[in-house]
């Protein structure tokens, strides 16, 4: 009998292991009948495998190719099979590599169905069938049969079966279910083991589990597999798929929603476990888009890998490798932990859930509790509290006040440990944990992260919160509730070792903490309020973490839920990917208007009346120059302008020009309305100066309020915009133009708000306001009353999902972003937002705002230094990459004279073009960039992208005083070759652009080093901001530590800049900005020995971008929110809260000075004078937050003893004073 030679290619990993298990089959029950040979997707491109493959198809009986892509010896291979003459089947849907047929019709039809149809039973009756055909065998032989591969699945049977039947056989009622989507490709690839375990898992944790192979129909799996009868009998899903959801089926969103519980998203990585267990970025670039990104747009919450890529396995038939996923046991065993607990939530009475409530504690003192982004953190989670009650959660009682609540938590134990001895410290404390105890949970770790823990905090217990033994455990128990503060990163101190350490491990205090959370108090969730915390930046993978990383460490498999700011994706997307949190976002502070003050205001009354003198009595204006002048120079506004008297009054009026454009811009800047409650929508007057906010700038096809009013009354908006201190032949400047426009949008919303925002009211309002009609107006009021109003009121979603998510529920995702820059389509909050898709970045439309930068920042260096700088250092990070969607990266592409190619099709980024120099009129711009290790962990396409780039313009063959990349390349290269260096290596290091911190960590050292006074020079700012950020990335370096060549790019650079894409915050609101860019700058000053210009892009209006120095932008920012009395008030509304927010900002004064000295001498008396000195603020403070009036006076000292500050003999002494006082009365309170 004549033996089967068949030869096989397929790309389709489903084809695979069926085929090899069909050919072992039919040998086994035939003899040796068929021989066949498989080139797979992986082994095409192995050229002397595919060689062989062909010498073999030249022999064959017949040879089918069974294509999802393409492979490279297409046209060879088919070439040879019909010069051969043997008969061969090419079945592909490629336009480029088009199916080909040599063999009977009838012959293919049969063939394709048996392809089509899938699995080993089909796959034996093919190799039998082309047997009977091709050898004259005479086999009985089954027709193709269609298997049902999608449905419910259990490795106990040997099909697809029924809820009904699976029900009776396999669900307990009464216990948790877990459900489980896994796509039909790995049923029919027999690639199953890593469900098979998951589903071992489960079941071990004695939980029920409906595992479905699911390929399109969502709805269909909801309601037949999920679902009995219109109940939901799931608690929880973990989908494996590599796909979103919703992307491509709007309908999908629905079924999700209507099922309402958490999906939980695990990874199939396509890494093998080795190459994943020994790598500290995690996930591959094929793994983040597929497996992490897109399911975030369906709400998912992301977990940890469970399975890696395994291609070990060699069939002895085919010598072919068999690529399956292989389970990660212990991970498996996480993922089954995580859903379950999830699932739990839906069966546990809300009065016997127990839930552990975070507060952040940044820097650990006490008048930081509860420290977060433009939140009021106690309000809110007073709020909580009352609606958990009302919700059956257990409280022995509601606290009286957010005051009464945080007071409660400071009289127990917080990480503020200065105040008490540690007696007192172990009576107040909650709980402790003995040392025994926590060895034995010590012993649990894998062995890395002990020695990890051990290496840097000795061991267990170690000495934080430790007395005579046990850990101690801040925070309060009220009922089932847990009140607790975040323990303490690790800070420097006086430890010289962590100089050097910006990987520092979680100390033992940290992990008996979270342990003592879920194992002791047994919580079912745990809530981290507000943005943001430290346990998602703890050392680990960037993605895709092992049992090794301390964020998993810590938070184990504790449901988390995040309530997070929406205009900070990047930072809440590192939370969802490394802390397995849902997110809840939440709103912005009310933004609205500076307005003038004290002598600002004074100033804009005088210069109203300098104008109308002047149209009637021009004789009086030398008296109110003087005037004029005298209120400048007491509110210090000439060193705003840089002008002298002289300068001045040689061109009074068009001094007045440049001080009344001046005022303007100060008064027409956005600034926050305190803080953000939780579940709180704006009302009142604070809404309707949202409103006017929010209408400011254009939002998507609906035009600008302020454009469409100004247009009305005929006035050319963008003059009004680039000349606002221009006089007017009315008397009038274009800034009181800009002034009117805006009131008038302001009665618009407050008499469309008296009339309910209702659509049917718009014309009338328009007639009551403006006198006629106007299209643009219209469209705008009817954007406001159909989509601004309600999407602001359902902000009480915020609160509603937090209490939602505590008991199992599923939260729609949104987008995220600035809401402010014409981006409000992304309300309503509440919702579980994602990002953007790295491969789309940057997009067309910031490849505008970009250029536009870029053009901003080289004209005003041009204008300041008469040339173009021929390095320039930025900053790259995440959140503002996904906000914009690349502004930045944009900029930077620009400024080298690249520009992306996109995908029309998808709007991806596909590759990148030199732009011709004669188009580009100047230099290519030698660019440094220091990423963030956020942007490490979330773009790593980006990084490889700008290394392309960089090698792309060093390769180009250009004079050097028109391509300074080159320049510095080759002159690197030369020099470094000269001293011995290796050519390819000097080459490849003479190429790195791009650098950040070392694998695993996070930040630039230089904050740590301000908050913890352990710095003397600022050499010693420099030094730590070297030591944390030499680390080189690039395509083929993936954190090189290399400080030379970071020191040698630094001594380069002749202008920072850093951008900021909306004003819903600045440059003094976190001590991040002077991190990075400070920490840049005093680098460039150090190493160089001149400090570099410096600028700040301001983006906030992205059709209109502005470029100020740094010191610039930090006396706007003093002037239109530090000093403001606006912004003072809004600020002690929030009491403890406020004052919180307040301390916080003079580290952050101080940190910009102690980097950059943009800070002025009368800036440090207004702070004094309006904060600390104010009799009526000092109470205020004492009353609410004594700790935050400490510190503010600590750090007013601090400058003085710094030479920062050259305060009077007399400031010294009163503050001096001030802090013994408020030592004293601290001192008393914690006794």
């Amino acid at each position: 009998m004549t033996r089967l030679k068949l030869a096989f290619l397929a790309t389709m990993i489903t084809d695979t292991v069926p085929l090899i298990s069909a050919v072992e089959s039919v040998n086994k029950r035939f003899g040796d009948v068929v021989n066949v040979r498989l080139q797979t997707g992986v082994t095409t491109q192995d050229f002397d495998k595919m060689d062989e493959f062909i010498k073999f198809a030249k022999t064959s009986h017949v040879a089918i190719v069974h294509l999802m892509g393409t492979f490279p010896d297409y046209d060879q291979l088919v070439s040879v099979m019909k010069s051969a003459s043997v008969p061969l089947l090419v079945v592909s849907p490629n336009k480029e590599q088009p199916s080909v047929c040599t063999i009977d019709q009838k012959d293919k039809q049969k063939i394709l169905k048996y392809l089509q149809y899938g699995g080993k039973p089909n796959f034996e009756n093919l190799l039998l069938y082309l047997a009977n055909r091709f050898t004259g065998s005479n086999y009985e032989v089954c027709p193709p049969e269609k298997i049902s591969w999608e449905g419910i699945y259990h490795p106990d049977f040997d099909r697809i079966l029924t809820f009904d039947e699976y029900a009776q056989k396999k669900i307990v009622p009464g216990k948790p279910t877990v459900g489980i989507l896994f796509h039909p490709t790995q049923l029919r690839g027999e690639n199953t083991s890593f469900v098979d375990s998951l589903i071992e898992a489960v079941e071990r944790l004695g939980a029920n589990v409906i595992a479905v192979s699911f390929g399109s129909k969502l709805n269909w799996v909801v309601e037949n597999c999920f679902m009995k009868e219109g109940k939901i009998v799931v608690g929880a899903i973990v989908s494996t798929l590599c796909f979103s959801l919703t992307s491509s089926n709007s309908k999908a969103l629905d079924a999700l929603n209507k099922l309402g519980v958490p999906v939980l998203k695990t990874i199939l990585t396509v890494n093998t476990f080795e190459d994943w267990r020994d790598s500290m970025q995690g996930l591959s670039l094929i793994d983040i888009p597929a497996s992490v990104v897109m399911p975030e747009f369906d709400g998912f919450l992301i977990t940890v890998p469970m399975a890696a890529m395994d291609s070990s396995k060699i069939n002895p038939l085919t010598g072919t490798k068999i690529l399956k996923f292989e389970p990660i046991p212990e991970r498996v065993d996480k993922v089954a932990r995580l859903s379950v607990n999830w699932a739990k939530l839906k069966h546990i009475p809300n009065s016997e859930k127990k839930i552990a409530i975070i507060f952040h504690n940044y820097p650990p003192r006490n008048d930081t509790i509860g420290k977060a982004f433009a939140i009021d953190t106690p309000v809110s989670v007073l709020n909580l509290l009352t609606d958990m009650k009302n919700a059956g959660y257990h409280l022995d009682g509601l606290p009286e006040s957010s005051q009464q609540l945080i007071d409660g938590i400071i009289e127990s134990v917080t990480n503020d440990l200065r105040w008490l001895s540690a007696e007192e410290l172990a009576k107040r404390a909650v709980d402790k944990t003995s040392g025994e105890q926590y060895v034995a949970w010590f012993n649990e770790l894998p062995f890395d992260a002990q020695n990890k823990m051990e290496e840097k905090w000795g061991k267990p217990p170690g000495k934080p919160f430790s007395y005579k033994g046990d850990l101690l455990v801040p925070g309060i128990i009220n009922g089932n509730i847990f009140l607790g503060l975040q323990p303490p990163r690790g800070s420097l101190g006086d430890d010289s070792a962590s100089y050097h350490s910006p990987d520092l491990s979680l100390s033992h205090h940290y992990y008996a903490y979270y342990r003592w959370i879920r194992d002791v108090f047994k919580a079912d969730v745990v809530i981290h309020v507000g943005t943001h915390g430290s346990l998602e930046w703890l050392p680990g993978k960037s993605v895709g973490l092992s049992a090794s990383c301390f964020p998993d460490v810590a938070i184990s498999d504790l449901p988390n839920v995040y309530p997070y700011v929406i205009t900070n994706p990047g930072e809440g997307t590192q939370s969802k990917r490394r802390s397995y949190c849902c997110i809840i976002d939440y709103l912005v502070p009310v933004m609205h208007n500076a307005d003038t003050y004290e002598q600002t205001a004074e100033l804009e009354v005088q210069l109203q009346e300098y104008y109308q003198t002047k149209l009637v009595d021009a004789g009086k204006l030398p008296v109110l120059q003087k005037v004029i002048w005298e209120t400048v120079v007491s509110g210090k506004l000439d060193q705003d302008l840089e002008v002298t008297q002289e300068f001045a009054f040689a061109d009074f009026d068009g001094f007045l020009e440049t001080l009344h454009a001046y005022l303007h811009e100060l008064a027409d800047a956005q600034l926050r309305d305190g803080l953000h409650t939780l579940g709180q929508p704006p009302a009142d007057s604070r809404l309707e100066e949202f409103l006017v906010t929010l209408t400011r700038l254009s939002n998507g096809s609906v035009p600008s309020l302020r454009q469409s009013l100004a247009e009305l009354k005929g006035y050319d908006y963008e003059d009004l915009l680039a000349h606002k201190g221009k006089l007017r032949s009315d008397g009038r400047t274009n800034g009181d133009i800009i002034k009117e426009l805006h009131n008038t949008a302001l009665e618009l919303m407050k008499q469309f708000n008296s009339k309910g925002f209702t659509n049917d009211n718009v014309d009338e309002l328009m007639q009551d306001v403006l006198g006629c009609s106007s299209s643009k107006v219209k469209q705008c009021l009817l954007y406001v009353s159909g989509f601004l109003v309600p999407a602001l009121e359902k902000t009480t979603d915020e609160l509603a999902n937090v209490l939602a998510s505590c008991e199992g529920g599923y939260v729609l995702p949104g987008p995220s972003g600035s809401i402010t820059r014409g981006m409000a389509d992304i309300l309503p909050t509440g919702r579980n937002f994602y990002s953007v898709d790295p491969r789309s970045v940057p997009s067309t439309a910031s490849w505008r705002v970009g250029v536009a930068l870029a053009d901003g920042l080289l004209e005003r260096y041009l204008k300041e230094e008469g040339g173009y700088p021929e390095s320039v250092g930025t900053i790259l990070w995440a959140t503002d990459t996904m906000k914009t969607k690349g502004d930045d990266l944009a900029e930077i592409l620009y400024l080298m004279g690249v520009k992306p190619v996109w995908e029309q099709s998808s709007g991806r980024v596909v590759g990148i073009e030199a732009i011709p120099l004669e188009e580009l009129k100047r230099p290519r711009i030698d660019v440094t960039v220091r990423i963030s290790g956020l942007f490490r962990d979330t773009f790593p396409n980006i990084v490889h992208l700008l290394d392309e780039a960089v090698a792309l313009v060093a390769g180009l063959n250009e004079p050097s005083d028109k391509n300074y990349v080159r320049k510095h390349v080759e002159k690197e290269v030369t020099e470094r070759v000269a001293e011995g260096v290796d050519a390819e290596k000097a080459r490849e290091e003479a190429h790195y652009r791009v650098f950040g911190d070392r694998p695993g960590a996070y930040g630039c050292g230089v904050s740590e080093l301000v908050s913890s006074k352990n710095w003397e020079t600022q050499k010693d700012l420099s030094d730590i901001y070297v030591a944390w950020g030499s680390y080189a990335y690039s395509r083929k370096a993936y954190g090189h530590s290399v400080p030379e060549r970071f020191k040698a790019r630094l001594s380069q650079i002749s202008v920072t800049v850093k951008n900021q894409d909306s004003r819903e915050y600045d440059i003094l609101d976190c001590d991040d900005w002077y991190d990075v860019h400070g920490g840049m700058i005093v680098s460039v000053k150090t190493l160089s020995g001149t400090a570099p210009r410096s600028y700040c892009g301001d983006s906030s209006d992205p059709d209109r971008v502005k470029i100020r120095s740094t010191a610039e932008e930090t006396c706007h920012v003093f002037r239109t929110r530090l000093l403001n009395p606006k912004w003072i008030s809004s600020m002690v509304r929030h009491d403890y809260a406020g004052a919180s927010t307040l301390s916080k900002t003079f580290d952050d004064v101080l940190g910009w000075d102690a980097t950059v000295e943009v800070v002025e001498d009368w800036m440090y008396e207004d702070l004094a004078n309006k904060y600390v000195l104010d009799k009526k603020m000092q109470e205020w403070l004492k009353e609410v937050n004594p700790y935050a009036l400490q510190n503010m006076v600590e750090r007013l000292l601090e400058t003085i003893g710094r030479n920062l500050w050259n305060a009077t003999e007399e400031m010294k002494k009163e503050l001096q004073k001030l802090y013994l006082e408020i030592e004293g009365v601290l001192e008393g309170k914690n006794e």
